[in-house]
């Protein structure tokens, strides 16, 4: 008979979760989506390749060596090069750890910088990986640790950005849609809640973000589209009546010429990787 040996520690729930930028792309847990407020706080660590970040409507671009931080109620979206490795933690607002009370994008240039905030992840990433005891509470301090890192860096190098009017009408844009996505809104409807035109909504989206408003409002139907494809067994009736699409013809429709394939295609081919 054997004797179970009690713990010596009570572990917490998780509420961290740690995984490679590359494996994330390919398809990962929905807590570590590179875009949407899903709920989560996330931090980036960009340690090889670029790209682009949208957060808050703002879009810019990064490099290798970059740290970012977005709060859970901030939506984002991150557009990778083909080449980038990294690190997605992404922490539940019931955890107790304390982070950044506000954005941070912050490129480190200083050598030993970049070394100390590479380790922070390192730790973070192997702890996460490991079923020792107490791995739960671990990965909590560990991100503390990482927040306090990355704020005392961010104090020191980061400069007050004036938000000018353009970029306050994005933060609006995008707000309204990461909450009204799914109910098919026109671009005139969400330009009316702004108080603008359509016309210089989509001005603006294309000089601040490079894209157009009408393509912002369907890259992230879409991108809804592919996590529910990935991540639940709903039917394609099913997720094209909660994104708010007419008829499921029209859902594929749209899907196919914007990624290629068909929503069901593109379900079998995630589900064989």
């Amino acid at each position: 008979m054997d004797i179970q040996t009690p713990s010596l520690l009570d572990d917490t729930d998780q509420r961290v979760f740690v995984g490679a930028l590359a494996g994330t792309i390919k398809g990962g847990l929905p807590e570590l989506r590179l875009d949407s407020c899903n709920g989560m706080h996330k931090f980036f660590w960009i340690s090889k390749g670029n790209g682009r970040c949208m957060i808050n409507g703002i879009t810019r671009t990064f490099g290798p060596n970059t740290v970012i931080f977005i709060p859970h109620d901030v939506p984002h979206q991150l557009e990778l090069s083909r080449v980038v490795f990294g690190t997605i933690a992404a922490v539940d607002p019931k955890s107790n750890t304390v982070l950044p009370n506000r954005t941070v994008f912050q490129p480190i240039l200083n050598l030993m910088d970049q070394k100390q905030i590479s380790h922070r992840f390192d730790r973070l990433a192997s702890e996460f990986n490991s079923a020792d005891l107490g791995r739960n509470l671990a990965v909590e301090y560990l991100v503390g640790l990482l927040s306090v890192n990355v704020a005392r860096m961010a104090q020191k190098l980061q400069k007050s950005d004036k938000v000018n009017a353009s970029q306050r009408l994005m933060e609006g844009f995008v707000n309204l849609l990461e909450k009204d996505f799914r109910s098919a809104r026109t671009l005139a409807q969400y330009a009316k809640d702004l108080g603008v035109t359509p016309t210089h909504l989509t001005r603006v989206c294309q000089q601040v973000n490079g894209k157009s408003a009408s393509r912002l409002i369907q890259e992230r139907v879409l991108s809804e589209a592919r996590m529910m494809l990935v991540n639940t067994d709903h039917k394609i009736l099913e997720i094209s009546n909660q994104l708010g699409f007419s008829s499921p013809a029209y859902f594929t429709r749209l899907f196919s010429s914007k990624l290629g394939q068909t929503p069901k295609e593109f379900r079998q081919a995630q589900h064989k990787r």
